[in-house]
């Protein structure tokens, strides 16, 4: 067999393997869809869940320059006094920001990390006691005016226990390309891909293994909130965890509608992105080891995707390495032909040339989707950063077993919002 065909083999092997969870859940995603056409009938009766009856719960530290935004638009859609700001140990103006737009602010001192912070203003203020429902939002994130009346009927479902918000990288207006905006775009084809292949199948009725309400705005039912453990010690992060307690204490289902959404800022720096990756992938793989296994179809999946990222990322960071010291030697890399089912060396440049030409295919798709064109220029950038998460991920797997946290955390760098020709960007 000539080195085409070989190379040519490897090819589908290794796109079938990277694409397996994405094929299968885009089919669950489709098939809920088609199953829910014309199955949403208007109720006449009374919501499970009304706006009275839900609080919001912002953690935040040091977050002057972003909570004025994120209260903005909390306002325009819920009264100022249902709102709930947990101030973690900040030393600036949070708190003074937080009670001047009239909502209750607890200056929690000394910092004791997000977690303990959410913990403490549902205990303080009694929220389990007096609504039926808590959202839980980031300080830098931004609700869209028509989340709560696509979250809250999901609750009408006895059955959910929280409803996993729908992320938008927040897309900052900009004539020319700029560097700090390579990580919003990026974000932007990340979570169109996660939240269209794997959010909208795993959430469904018939499926529910959810892994992740993500932390910047989703919804817990008070009656869930009460059984799940917020400040469990030695994490990173609480948000993977209180998923986990969903699903293993069996309290309900994980909802998500695609319209419930809410805009998220993205790191502006190399550095802001690294650690913040860090440290989720860290709180992942903490909240794994934390859990353990056990039986069910929640483990089945998360355990098919665990393999194929662990497969991904080894084979992403192996490539460029095997490029180099194929030019710098001339050394081959072994490859399996399954139609001659023997192993074979061959030029590991095709490798890495279809690993760079499948990410633009990516960047390409969502480009369209979103009618960003500048995705097409930003996505030359993806596989290198692709790269770095490869290997933060594997990083945080062995960080893992040894590495404990108190959660306590350090607020990324904001940028303020600047005003040109009367537009805020």
């Amino acid at each position: 067999m000539n080195e085409i065909a070989i190379a040519n083999a490897v090819m589908v092997v290794l796109s079938a393997s990277l694409g397996v969870n994405i094929i299968f859940w885009c089919t669950v995603g489709i098939i809920r869809f088609v199953s829910e056409i014309g199955s949403r009938v208007a109720t006449t009766g009374p919501s499970a869940v009304r706006l009275a009856d839900v609080a919001v719960v912002i953690p935040a530290h040091n977050e002057a320059v972003a909570l004025p935004k994120c209260i903005a638009a909390l306002k325009e859609i819920i009264p100022a006094r249902q709102i709930y700001v947990a101030s973690d140990g900040s030393r600036d103006a949070t708190v003074t920001i937080a009670r001047a737009a009239g909502c209750r602010a607890l200056d929690i001192q000394p910092n004791g990390g997000k977690a303990k912070a959410i913990d403490r203003a549902i205990r303080h203020y009694r929220l389990c006691d007096r609504y039926k429902a808590v959202l839980i939002q980031d300080a830098d994130s931004e609700i869209d005016r028509h989340y709560f009346r696509h979250a809250l009927p999901l609750f009408d479902d006895p059955g959910v226990a929280a409803v996993a918000g729908h992320v938008l990288s927040r897309w900052r207006e900009h004539r020319w390309l700029s560097l700090d905006m390579i990580f919003a775009a990026y974000r932007t084809r990340l979570y169109r891909i996660l939240q269209t292949a794997f959010q909208y199948g795993q959430s469904w009725k018939w499926t529910n293994v959810s892994y992740i309400a993500p932390g910047f705005a989703s919804i817990y039912r008070t009656s869930a909130l009460r059984l799940i453990d917020i400040t469990a010690p030695g994490l990173v992060i609480e948000d993977f965890n209180m998923t986990f307690e969903v699903q293993r204490k069996r309290l309900g289902r994980v909802a998500y509608s695609p319209r419930a959404r809410c805009s998220s800022e993205d790191p502006f720096s190399l550095n802001d992105y690294r650690k913040q990756v860090q440290r989720w992938y860290l709180g992942f793989w903490q909240t794994v080891r934390r859990h353990g296994v056990w039986p069910g179809r929640f483990w089945l999946s998360l355990g098919g995707l665990l393999a194929e990222l662990i497969v991904i990322s080894l084979f992403a960071l192996a490539l460029p390495f095997a490029a180099v010291l194929y030019l710098a030697t001339g050394i081959e890399t072994p490859a399996v032909s399954l139609g001659a089912m023997a192993v074979h060396l061959v030029s590991p440049l095709g490798l890495l040339a279809l690993f760079f030409a499948v990410d633009y295919a990516l960047t390409l798709v969502v480009a369209v989707i979103e009618c960003r064109p500048s995705l097409l220029v930003y996505g030359m950038a993806f596989p290198f950063i692709r790269l770095l998460d490869a290997a933060l991920f594997l990083r945080a797997l062995f960080k893992s077993f040894s590495a404990k946290s108190d959660g306590r955390w350090i607020s990324p760098e904001r940028y303020p919002a600047v005003v040109r020709d009367g537009r805020e960007t």
